[in-house]
């Protein structure tokens, strides 16, 4: 299964801030997280990131670029493993205060130093202890989707 999910920082005056929603359903309940889900059929990974990001926060925010890749691999209903692999992308805050939805038990932008001492899903501890590096990467940029919808030329 494909997951997406949002990394959205915003300045707050008094620093670094990023957004996370505390899980209602496993895996990891009650457990902070970045807000995401799963790709729907036809969605490209950007489009997901926008709308669950918006579905789980009511948060607006324009996708950058994929900031990093992980996998979890955890136990599902009846006891069958469920593999996820999950495309964190990261993305500029737009507009919207956070809130909860029936997936989050809440949603907020948390200052970054307190945002590693809260209990954090295993992705998302790993993300921000890397979230320096993303930021001050000279990498990101925004994916350019248009050039995968051309059909491919041959060489004359």
């Amino acid at each position: 299964m494909v997951g997406v999910g949002a990394i959205v920082p915003r300045d707050s005056g008094d620093g670094l801030e990023i957004l996370l929603v505390r899980r209602r359903y496993p895996p990891f309940p009650g457990r902070w997280s970045l807000p995401g889900g799963h790709l729907e059929p036809g969605e490209t990974i950007l489009e997901a990131a926008r709308r669950e990001l918006l579905e789980e926060t009511g948060v607006e925010a324009e996708p950058l670029g994929v900031a990093h890749i992980h996998e979890l691999v955890a136990v599902g209903p009846g006891g069958l493993p469920e593999h996820y692999v999950i495309i964190d992308v990261l993305m500029r805050y737009l507009r919207g205060e956070p809130r909860g939805d029936s997936d989050a038990e809440e949603a907020r932008f948390v200052p970054y130093r307190e945002a590693l001492r809260l209990p954090l899903t295993p992705g998302a501890r790993v993300l921000l202890e890397m979230l320096p590096e993303i930021l001050g990467s000279c990498t990101l940029k925004p994916i350019r989707t248009e050039a995968l919808e051309e059909e491919p030329r041959a060489q004359e």
